[in-house]
């Protein structure tokens, strides 16, 4: 298995005097804690109403609205 190349981080001073990064075209890489998938929001809705109604209609609903609905939850309960 061929391992991953990582780009070394480049200083300001490794750049030529008025030059910056997007004259290079250089890509910088920013870490995202969720980029894709399920939020701990929704998934806490989805269990709260599928526990609830035994639906997964308002399971799919209710994740959509996500902390909208935890919070309805916790006030009504």
């Amino acid at each position: 298995m061929v391992d991953k190349i990582r780009p070394e981080r480049m200083r300001p001073e490794d750049y030529a005097p008025g030059e910056s990064p997007m004259h290079r075209r250089a890509t910088y890489v920013r870490k995202e804690i969720v980029s894709k998938g399920v939020g701990f929001g929704s998934a806490l809705a989805i269990a709260i109403s599928f526990t609830t109604h035994k639906s997964i209609l308002w399971a799919i609903i209710h994740g959509f609205f996500s902390w909208v609905y935890v919070i309805y939850y916790a006030f009504t309960r």
